[in-house]
């Protein structure tokens, strides 16, 4: 040191706060980079992945309600699961060494309503799972297992679930190491199995929609299907977790539940809140493929039953779905002029009829009426009502004059086999009105519809789907005869009565709706 230059005096001071590590220098010439050194808590070491999940459309681009109690959403098979893995702030890195897919239960699926969105399909990329194996495993789409990440070196996996038998709850767990410790992390819907529903199951081999369908598309929803009740709901429903009852009890489960119905009468709509749990069951068991359908008398008949529920609460397109196999086994099984397949006839060309396909509901019926007068005679009410709903097919055509014809015929053997009262009866004089008016001739359709209004009100009930009906057809007529007062307080009171008995979405509540708001 030269003797002319004094000694640099430096003095350091910390205050305000503990610091780990201090620099201290006299004078610094150049460059001059800091380090600050950590320690990694254990406890991150010990649990050092960072998991968010969120879902993609994957390659099912559509949105599934399951018909549970209550209706839920379901992820549809074909959803995609983005996992992003992120380690905490350690100067560790995580090696993450494999994952594998876990099912916590599987179960026989439930009729759903699967509506499909507009959109682009987005390619599944990196793992894929076939969740009917058994144990699944994940399948690389491109690098594989071992992956390292950091709390700067993140990792997305895109995880696509397919199955096509059952209804499957599953998870992913993932195995880890950091340092000396080791682990698995479990992947899930926060802290609930992930779910996934066999969208195949709802289609049949022909790719026709398959019983558990609930027939909804692009036009909309179907009556009474699991979406709309499930938006109904007050409160979104979560179905608590159960373990399923296995398929083999579905058989028992049916009969069990036909035994304790309160009202059998599909007619009645006090009936319908037991139907369509007895409804949901049944088109599991039809999704069964050692299921024929015609195994007892007993089973036959509940079947008939439940598809005449469709029809009357307006499921037309899923009564089809359910009566179409059914006739087709039991034409095969036990002849095309046994009494039964001679009435899933009639049930399945009521609900073809419902859907618009008045073509295919007339050769049905055409096909019907003459196998149940060889069978069960002309004067039989099985055989008069076919007859009738043929009439009403015919008119629906533009066949009016053979339909009028048929129509008077068959009004006139109803009266003298059946007796003026008999609903298989007001229904013929009902379709002649309907004929009437149509024809311009008021005055003729509305005698006939006073008439069998008066005879409904006794016979069934005030609020009978059938008096309903014929109660706003009678308002039709009235309207065009210029009594708009009297209409307008029929369609009021039709309207009220069905909000109460059919419910506010059923078609015809729709109906009534606009006709008094017009």
């Amino acid at each position: 040191m030269d003797d002319d230059v004094q000694p640099m005096q430096v003095r350091n001071q910390i205050c305000d706060g503990y610091y780990g590590d201090v620099v201290m220098a006299g004078s610094i010439r150049g460059d001059v980079h800091f380090h600050q050194g950590t320690r990694d808590d254990s406890s991150d070491l010990r649990n050092p992945v960072i998991v968010r999940v969120r879902r993609g459309p994957g390659s099912t681009l559509a949105d599934l309600v399951v018909d549970a109690d209550p209706p839920r959403p379901m992820a549809p098979s074909g959803t995609l699961y983005i996992v992003t893995l992120q380690a905490r702030p350690t100067t560790r890195a995580v090696i993450l060494r494999a994952a594998r897919v876990v099912v916590e239960s599987r179960r026989p699926p439930r009729p759903a309503c699967l509506q499909p969105r507009i959109g682009r399909a987005i390619v599944p990329r990196y793992f894929k799972t076939e969740l009917d194996a058994d144990p699944p495993r994940l399948h690389a789409q491109g690098a594989d297992f071992p992956f390292s990440i950091s709390a700067t070196d993140v990792e997305e996996f895109h995880f696509e679930a397919v199955v096509r038998n059952d209804e499957v709850r599953w998870r992913i767990e993932l195995d880890w190491e950091c340092a000396e410790y080791e682990g698995t992390v479990v992947i899930d819907d926060n802290g609930k199995p992930f779910e996934a529903y066999p969208v195949a199951a709802l289609y049949s081999e022909d790719r026709t929609p398959s019983p558990l369908n609930s027939g909804c598309g692009w036009a909309g929803h179907e009556p009474d299907c699991p979406a709309l009740r499930f938006e109904a709901q007050p409160v979104p429903a979560i179905e608590p977790p159960a373990q399923p009852a296995p398929s083999d009890d579905l058989y028992r489960a049916v009969l069990d539940l036909d035994a304790g119905m309160r009202v059998t009468d599909p007619d009645d709509p006090a009936s319908w809140d037991d139907y369509r749990a007895l409804a949901t069951q049944v088109r599991m068991l039809l999704g069964r493929p050692d299921f024929t359908g015609h195994e007892s008398e007993r089973i036959r008949d509940l079947l008939v039953r439940v598809v005449r529920y469709f029809y009357l609460s307006g499921q037309h397109q899923v009564g089809a779905t359910v009566a179409r196999p059914a006739h087709r086994r039991w034409a095969a099984d036990l002849g095309e002029d046994h009494r039964d397949t001679l009435a899933m006839a009639n049930r399945l060309a009521g609900c073809v009829f419902g859907s618009g396909k008045h073509q295919e509901a007339r050769a049905l019926w055409e096909d019907t009426l003459p196998r149940l007068g060889r069978t069960l005679g002309e004067s039989h009410a099985d055989t008069r009502n076919v007859a009738g709903n043929l009439a009403a097919s015919l008119q629906s055509l533009g066949e009016y004059e053979r339909a009028r014809e048929l129509m008077r015929d068959t009004l006139g053997l109803n009266r003298q086999s059946l007796g003026d009262d008999h609903p298989v009866t007001l229904r013929a004089a009902g379709n002649l009105a309907i004929s009437h008016f149509r024809a311009r001739e008021f005055e003729e359709a509305r005698a006939l519809q006073e008439d069998s209004v008066a005879r409904y009100r006794r016979t069934l009930g005030e609020d009978h789907p059938e008096t309903l009906q014929e109660t706003a057809n009678l308002a039709f007529t009235l309207d065009e005869l210029g009594e708009t007062q009297a209409a307008k307080a029929l369609d009021e009171d039709v309207w009220q009565r069905r909000r109460r008995v059919l419910g506010e979405n059923h078609p015809q509540t729709l109906a009534s709706k606009a006709r008094c708001r017009r």
